[in-house]
């Protein structure tokens, strides 16, 4: 009896299972770590949180759980583009499966992918195993790229784009919902050819754009000083990491200062997000005086690549902490990226229609250079200050196609 019984509770096990991980990794997406809770997860299948206890002992385990799922995913996706015979086979390969994935879960036939934005934030014994499985998807990206032939494409190059990988297919989080699944085989397409083949169609010569504005050389505290530090904390930490003690700290002030300058966390976030943007129109106004679309493209996202590597005067917040902030601020956050979005596609269409760009998907493209910028490695960590090699290394093939020599 037992032995006849027995595969069907594991069969209902199983199902609950993965019931809890599909309605876990929506929790996860929606509200990041901070609202992300056994009894947030519970609400949303209907259920007493008590009952989760059986699969999932605490929430951090429950949070791991949906993360290794995502990056299994990810590993199978890696797997298909492995078996391809060149790095550029391989590459489309990677960028096609992965919005196939996409297609089958807005179809219902696959639950969600989880965000990786808060990973660094899952504490404890999870923490570490975690990481080093997260990681190993950026180096077996890297060695996708890899080839004998192509002696040019160096490690370090390698690492720079297969983050920008990652981060432009996961940014597609914010404007996938604009198309219908039938449109992500062309999608993939349009993206997996912006990456191999770049956007000019010659290598601009031209000085980058001073951007911000020069940091107070005197100890005064100043609002805009509480926007780099919280900025600084929040790219660094996550929005939840980032608390009022550790911005305080970190401008050695007291927790008093901080709400003279500031109303509350929320406030000094959403200022920081319009610094951001405030950088990104500066940087586009400052552009316009370049001949074609192509150069004024270039030397916005150079510019902005630059600015976020180097941090003189502050960097831009990452796209990322997007998931973390409060479900109203992260909405009109949404809308001024998708305009700087349209911005972008404008210049873009521009330089087509001019001929210095390559006819490609202009909003696409414009989501991808957004990307390019924004996940600029630091410079004191990957290219210990070197703007030769950023540019090199990083903007020359991200914006001119990774196989570029």
């Amino acid at each position: 009896m037992t032995v006849a019984i027995e595969p069907k509770v594991r069969a209902r096990y199983a199902a609950k299972r993965d019931a809890i991980m599909a309605a876990a990794t929506t929790v996860f997406a929606d509200q990041g770590l901070s609202g992300f809770t056994l009894a947030a997860v519970a609400k949303r299948m209907d259920l007493h949180p008590v009952s989760l206890t059986y699969y999932f002992k605490r929430k951090e385990d429950l949070a791991a759980a949906v993360l290794y799922e995502t990056i299994d995913r990810y590993g199978e996706m890696l797997s298909l583009a492995e078996a391809g015979a060149t790095p550029p086979e391989r590459l489309r390969t990677l960028v096609t499966a992965y919005f196939e994935t996409r297609a089958r879960v807005a179809l219902g036939q696959e639950i969600p992918l989880a965000p990786f934005n808060e990973i660094a934030l899952i504490e404890g014994e999870q923490h570490a195993p975690l990481m080093e499985a997260f990681h190993t998807i950026y180096i077996r990206i890297a060695q996708l790229l890899k080839s004998e032939e192509m002696p040019w494409m160096t490690r370090l190059k390698r690492q720079a784009l297969a983050r920008l990988v990652v981060n432009a297919l996961t940014w597609s989080d914010s404007w996938i919902g604009g198309y219908a699944p039938e449109d992500y085989p062309r999608v993939a397409a349009r993206m997996a050819e912006i990456m191999l083949d770049g956007l000019g169609r010659s290598w601009p010569q031209l000085e980058l754009l001073p951007l911000g504005t020069p940091s107070a050389e005197n100890d005064e505290v100043t609002r805009d000083r509480f926007l780099v530090a919280a900025t600084k904390l929040i790219n660094k930490e996550g929005y939840r990491g980032a608390s009022v003690d550790k911005i305080s700290a970190e401008l050695k002030v007291t927790k008093g200062s901080f709400y003279h300058h500031n109303t509350d966390k929320d406030d000094l976030a959403a200022a920081c997000f319009g610094r951001s943007f405030d950088l990104i129109d500066q940087a586009r106004r400052q552009a316009t005086s370049a001949p074609t679309g192509w150069e004024r493209l270039w030397l916005a996202v150079a510019s902005l690549s630059m600015h976020q590597a180097a941090g003189d005067g502050g960097r831009m917040l990452r796209h990322y902490a997007l998931s973390a902030v409060p479900p109203s601020m992260r909405k009109q956050q949404i809308v001024r990226f998708q305009q700087i979005a349209h911005a972008f596609a404008g210049v873009i269409s521009d330089g087509v229609a001019d001929g210095s760009i390559r006819a490609v998907d202009p909003l696409l493209a414009a989501h991808y250079v957004m990307v390019v910028y924004n996940v600029a490695l630091p410079m004191d960590r990957a290219l210990a200050g070197d703007t030769t090699g950023l540019i090199e290394d990083y903007v020359k093939p991200a914006l001119g196609g990774f196989f570029s020599q």
